[in-house]
């Protein structure tokens, strides 16, 4: 009886696990990669539908952040905000409803301008 019980509470949780996986990989994303050798305060990323807001990010390290599926359409706007006080604004990339595995990568350069990858997580079937 006990054996059974362990075991079914292992397939549960691989289950889960799975499921947990599939989400994420289908789920869309913004990642900021800090190469600025600043200290970024705040970055906040303005989608048609709503904002994401990454507080703190170390130089040389990188943020991720998954939004909602459900979007209009629209370009990504971002705002960095910078430890010396500096800021840098701009639009990249587009936004369309229901972008499955969808990333946005945002790059912070040691000159401090933005460049944008649009890219996906989901590998095309052969």
């Amino acid at each position: 009886m006990v054996k059974k019980s362990i075991i079914g509470t292992i397939v549960l949780l691989v289950s889960l696990g799975a499921l947990l996986r599939v989400y994420l990989i289908g789920s869309p994303e913004v990642t900021i990669v800090n190469q600025s050798g600043q200290h970024i305060t705040e970055l906040t990323v303005k989608l048609p539908s709503n904002r994401i807001v990454f507080g703190s990010i170390s130089p040389e390290s990188e943020s991720t952040i998954f939004y909602s599926w459900s979007q209009e359409e629209g370009m990504y706007e971002y705002q960095v905000s910078f430890s010396g006080g500096s800021n840098q604004n701009g639009k990249c990339g587009y936004v369309t409803p229901y972008e499955i595995g969808k990333r946005l990568t945002l790059i912070v350069h040691a000159d401090l301008t933005v460049t944008c990858h649009e890219s996906s997580k989901v590998k095309p079937s052969v």
